[in-house]
């Protein structure tokens, strides 16, 4: 889509604002700005911010691996020697290939090199910006752990003009609203505290400047704190109330469901009982897909039937979403839902007769296994590394067999507690997919997906699964961004280059196996 005709970006206006406009029209070009004699070029693709790149020494590879000492100027000299000229691999590849980067590292460094640029592009002063539609030949992603969103809220924040700041929010009197709910903003991007103020606001502040008037921030930083909001998206204004969603009750009183803005509580003015009262809940909730069906009810083994009942209608009472209106629980709704959550499923196994026994006889045998594990624990520390490997692969094989018998509560706890001891990259994607049985555990699913990736970056099902994981969320650039990493390590990866190509199409998925084919000459 191209731009519209009426955005002119060779006018004056912040390089996070341009940036925004690109990404909006989903268009792809290079955007460049020049500040005195420094050239920075941001390469956009669809709209998604893909890489930067600067004609400043100290910002091009070479000198920023030398700086941070990654790599000695002789070892950066001779490499750029033996580079070439015309079509000879980029410096990244060369630095691994001679054995003075590893690449997991390189992947990093490259992107905290275009962060940098893409920060500093935006602190220049008289910065003049220019975009040319056209696609970069052979440029690779050097950003595919973060969003265009994250990038542009990094940029806005980096921007130091007051002056265009207020420009770009007038006029104040704009209504204003979040652009999504408030967890799910904190889940996504990583804000400020400032940022994240702001937003919780919105309940009983609908003006920009109603929201200056009630901060506590010195204006100047209110300002800017607004100004990286509305360009990074994360703020949606208008000029008239009809553009606006209805006005949000008080939060305090109204009944919280499930997608609504939640408040951020501040904890400096609650009591000690309700400090207190946060932490259990929130440790339970972390606990919950470790422990099993009695400890989530809070029972001893030996309790009766009514005593189960007793138990489960307690967990009702006292763990129930509508406790979300409490004003030092409304934003632990998701947590309060969990609970409960693993409560009714406990209930529902010990309170039948037939089921509980079962699962008696299960936990009897887990503990029985889990004994032996002591005992040879107490002998594993002048045992040989084989003797430990035993006792895991006996942990990851009775963990398949529960999951085979329905018992994923425990299979979870199982592989848990060995891939604490061998975190293998199977047996963690194993893990992240018993996780994303509950969707109330997605984000616990998404840790697990990350160590196996960071264990083994090559490994493509964890890859795979990560791009399932986006796109069940509907987030097609992360989607993207895994799938590239996945056809990185595999180019002919069949699952891969078909995920791919019906995400972006043919042309695409040729463009990138030729440049990951290159990679790996």
């Amino acid at each position: 889509m191209p731009i519209d005709d009426r955005f002119d970006l060779r006018r004056s206006r912040p390089l996070p604002d341009y940036m925004a406009r690109v990404a909006r029209s989903q268009s792809t070009g290079i955007l460049t700005a020049f500040a005195g004699e420094t050239l920075r070029e941001l390469l956009f693709v669809d709209g998604e911010l893909r890489a930067a790149r600067s004609n400043s020494e100290e910002e091009k590879l070479g000198s920023w691996l030398v700086l941070r000492g990654l790599i000695s100027d002789n070892e950066k000299a001779l490499t750029l020697l033996s580079q070439g000229g015309g079509d000879a691999p980029p410096l990244g590849h060369l630095l691994v290939t001679r054995g003075c980067l590893e690449q997991a590292r390189l992947e990093q460094e490259l992107e905290e090199l275009a962060v940098t640029i893409i920060c500093r592009a935006a602190a220049a002063p008289r910065t003049f910006c220019e975009f040319v539609e056209g696609r970069a030949e052979g440029q690779p992603d050097t950003l595919p752990n973060l969003t265009t969103t994250q990038l542009i809220l990094f940029a806005a924040r980096a921007f130091t003009d007051v002056g265009a700041m207020r420009a770009a929010l007038q006029p104040m009197s704009q209504i204003v609203w979040p652009s999504t709910t408030l967890d799910t903003l904190l889940s996504e991007l990583a804000l400020t505290p400032s940022e994240a103020y702001f937003l919780s606001r919105l309940d009983g502040t609908r003006r920009l400047s109603e929201l200056v008037s009630v901060s506590p921030l010195a204006e100047d930083k209110a300002l800017a704190t607004l100004y990286a909001l509305k360009t990074a998206g994360v703020l949606s204004v208008g000029t008239s109330p009809d553009l606006a969603p209805a006005p949000l009750p008080d939060v305090s009183t109204r009944k919280a469901s499930s997608g609504e803005h939640l408040a951020v509580v501040d904890e400096s003015l609650l009591t000690s009982t309700q400090l207190a009262e946060r932490e259990h809940i929130q440790n339970l909730a972390d606990e919950s897909p470790r422990v099993d069906h009695y400890r989530a009810l809070g029972l001893e083994r030996s309790v009766r039937l009514e005593e189960i009942e007793n138990a489960w209608n307690r967990a009702q009472r006292e763990f129930s979403p509508e406790r979300s209106l409490e004003i030092h629980l409304r934003d632990l709704k998701p947590q309060l839902t969990t609970i409960l959550s693993r409560s009714a499923e406990a209930y529902e196994v010990l309170s039948a007769a037939s089921s509980r026994s079962r699962y008696d006889k299960v936990l009897r045998s887990i503990e029985e296994q889990q004994e032996a594990q002591i005992e040879e624990g107490k002998k594993r520390r002048t045992a040989s590394q084989a003797a430990r490997s035993k006792l895991v692969e006996a942990n990851f094989k009775r963990a398949d067999e529960l999951v085979k018998d329905g018992e994923v509560y425990l299979a979870i706890q199982l592989l848990e507690q060995a891939c604490e001891l061998d975190p293998r990259p199977p047996e963690l994607l194993k893990l992240a997919r018993l996780l994303m049985r509950n969707p109330l555990w997605s984000q616990r699913a998404l840790l697990s997906l990350r160590k196996a990736i960071d264990s083994n970056p090559a490994y493509v099902d964890a890859w795979l699964e990560l791009a399932e994981f986006w796109r069940r969320r509907n987030d097609p650039e992360r989607q993207r961004k895994a799938l590239e990493r996945a056809l990185a390590s595999e180019p002919e990866h069949p699952r891969a280059t078909q995920m791919y190509q019906q995400l972006r199409g043919r042309r695409e998925l040729e463009r990138l196996l030729r440049r990951a084919r290159d990679q790996q000459r």
